[in-house]
């Protein structure tokens, strides 16, 4: 069942992925480069969007397609979020590092994430047009990691959200 809604904030758990890009310490989505902005709400925005190379290679070998605001019920933009923390099916028990290089690593991270505005509604979660993370969740076995502690600490300051332990610490308020 899809149906689009216009509400007030509601919560939802999503996972990201956690690194240093320079000094400064940054929270990106897992699947598209986007990196979330620490002092204002990130603003979905469609990757079909005439500028992207998405765009550009449809209009190249397809039909233009039109530009418009995200998420939209035919599209699969917009913010996402999980209804349901089901860690065994949708969220891997969190955080995990990647190599990504020989000295970069990365953090997959659970959390939970504040959306409003726009919100197109799925069977499992949503797609919205504003997000905020509020939440993420750490590991005793991984907050001994040196490295993964000092980051994390570093996100929940530059970030102004909180580290919990526990699963059961995601729900409920902020």
């Amino acid at each position: 069942m899809t149906s689009s809604l216009v509400i007030g904030p509601l919560q939802a758990y999503r996972c990201w992925r956690v690194e240093w890009q320079g000094k400064l310490p940054v929270l990106g989505s897992l699947f598209q480069p986007t990196v979330w902005p620490a002092a204002h709400p990130l603003r979905a925005t469609c990757e079909k969007r005439p500028g992207s190379l998405a765009a550009w290679f449809r209009r190249r070998f397809f039909r233009p397609m039109e530009t418009h605001s995200a998420p939209t019920w035919n599209c699969e933009c917009g913010v996402y979020g999980l209804a349901d923390f089901k860690q065994d099916e949708n969220l891997e028990l969190s955080p995990h590092f990647h190599q990504r290089g020989p000295l970069d690593r990365v953090i997959r991270v659970a959390g939970v994430v504040q959306l409003w505005g726009r919100v197109v509604q799925h069977e499992h979660g949503y797609r919205a047009e504003y997000a905020r993370p509020l939440k993420l969740l750490t590991v005793p076995s991984l907050a001994r990691s040196r490295d993964a502690e000092g980051l994390l600490d570093a996100i929940a300051e530059r970030y102004a959200i909180r580290l919990v332990t526990r699963v059961e610490d995601l729900a409920g308020g902020a």
